[in-house]
């Protein structure tokens, strides 16, 4: 196994008091000499190819160009490798992991980010030691023994749990296990063995595999690059605030009013992501309302994420959340903050004279694992509906339903009252599976199958999705293409 190891700096490497980063070129001597024979000894055949950022960073210093530099570093070494493990500060490790699940779509090689919250070495003259009783050389291991099963996503590696990059936050400071990911279960775990979750693991792709496409993600990476600094996006953190709804007064307000119109004008805010209370509710007084609708009016891509540690956004859920479609606002679901933010910079960067629309359909579509697929079922992430569960097309105008007395319903919900556009009754409850064989059956309490789509194909695997023009179809999972149309949306 070829291992590409890039070393930017952070904890990982750091040496002296107060610590600081070890430069490039005294890391890899001191990791060759003492790390690389252990790597070798527990996984034989290994060879290790190292890089190193030419000035080493703590991750706090860490930038959007940053991520960038990082993914060309990989692209430039990917067919070269079989693996890739990229050392990283932990302040901003979990920003870094999810921008790269967007930087390179279609990877198929693991690429996994880790670093420590103590030092690797320790310095003794002018020799570097191994620092024991760390969770340094544990990550480092750990990391690349799950490398061995070929998993083809950006993950981070922390204590001994191997998660999904753009799911990830930092939730302890001082502790071993500094990261968590708390809407999407751990993709494996380092006991005794590594043990992997295979159900949980993206799909390899296929036509869009990055392999076949290293000219045009190079050709992508160098738009990036050119753009990212030129529009920026910021998190806003919701909090109890003082307003006054008569007079118009308001420190929230007066806060976002001041961050839109910041100088200098480079780079032009283009986006704000909203943490925002519980299920996603914002303050809903009359100035509130104004603003973010007059933001989404001038073009600003908004996304209502929720500052609560785990869960999702329903904002149709109280009257607080109710308004936000209306001014334009996004839900970003069960997106942290931190991918969302990383998602609509990368965007912004890559597509930088498509429409705000076309934005808002890339943010609230699955690109990489970093949000349930509320528009879809698939043989392997949400692969079923119970009864009582919808799934919503993109924009919002189309909610599908499994009911709760046995009928699946297809309805128009742009207007202020539900129509009903397509319905099967199935005769009883149940819950509505898109089976791997690619077929869409609806099973009884007695797995007695009471509807399908009679789609069986060898060799490939499916998900069904509510469409934004109203239509129901079943795809190919690797390629895309139209298996069967359940139903071809209202006329």
């Amino acid at each position: 196994m070829n291992i590409y190891l890039l070393y930017t700096g952070g904890t990982i490497g750091s040496v002296g008091n107060p610590l600081s980063p070890m430069q490039g070129p005294q890391f890899v001597a001191a990791f060759k000499s003492i790390v690389e024979p252990i790597i070798t000894s527990q996984i034989p055949g290994t060879t290790i190819n190292y890089d190193w950022f030419q000035q080493t960073l703590d991750s706090t210093n860490m930038q959007p160009s940053d991520w960038v530099v990082i993914a060309q570093k990989i692209l430039s070494n990917y067919t070269q490798n079989d693996a890739f493990l990229v050392l990283h500060g932990t302040d901003t490790m979990a920003w870094t992991s999810s921008a790269l699940s967007f930087l390179l779509p279609g990877i198929t090689k693991p690429l996994f980010v880790t670093g420590s919250q103590l030092p690797l070495f320790y310095q003794q003259g002018s020799n570097y030691l191994l620092l024991f009783n760390t969770d340094a050389l544990r990550n480092v291991l750990g990391a690349i023994q799950f490398m061995t099963f070929e998993i083809p996503e950006v993950g981070l590696y922390f204590a001994d749990t191997l998660m999904r990059g753009n799911r990830t936050v930092k939730s302890n400071a001082s502790q071993f296990t500094a990261f968590s990911s708390p809407n999407f279960p751990a993709l494996g775990t380092y006991g005794v063995l590594p043990v992997l979750n295979d159900s949980l693991i993206l799909p390899t792709p296929s036509v869009n595999a990055l392999d076949n496409n290293i000219p045009k993600v190079t050709q992508n990476l160098a738009t990036i690059a050119g753009n990212i600094n030129s529009k920026s996006v910021i998190q806003f953190l919701l909090f109890p605030a003082y307003y006054n709804s008569t007079t118009g007064v308001s420190l929230l307000v007066s806060m976002l009013t001041q961050l839109v119109n910041m100088a200098p004008p480079t780079p032009q805010l283009k986006g704000i992501i909203f943490e925002a209370f519980g299920e996603g509710n914002i303050p809903d007084f009359q100035q509130m309302q104004t603003l973010l609708a007059n933001l989404t009016a001038q073009g600003k891509v908004l996304v209502d994420c929720t500052q609560v540690y785990s869960g999702d956004v329903n904002y149709n859920a109280y009257a607080t959340g109710a308004w936000l479609k209306t001014a334009g606002v996004i839900s970003g679901y069960d997106m942290t903050p931190i991918a969302a933010l990383t998602k609509l910079i990368v965007q912004l960067a890559l597509n930088p004279s498509v429409s705000q629309s076309q934005i808002q359909t890339l943010m609230n579509t699955n690109l990489a694992g970093e949000m349930i697929a509320f528009y879809a079922l698939s043989g392997y992430q949400n692969e079923f509906l119970v009864p009582g569960e919808s799934l919503y097309s993109i924009n919002g105008n189309y909610q599908f339903i499994n009911q709760t007395n046995g009928t699946l319903a297809l309805y128009d919900v742009s207007g202020s009252t539900p129509v009903l556009k397509w319905s099967k009754a199935c005769g009883q409850q149940g819950r509505l599976v898109m089976q791997a064989d690619c077929n869409l059956v609806f099973y009884n309490k007695d797995f007695q199958a009471l509807w399908a789509t009679n789609t069986q194909r060898i060799g490939t695997n499916a998900f069904f999705q509510v469409n934004n023009n109203g239509s129901l179809c079943i795809y190919d999972l690797y390629t895309g293409a139209l298996i069967y149309q359940i139903y071809s949306g209202p006329a």
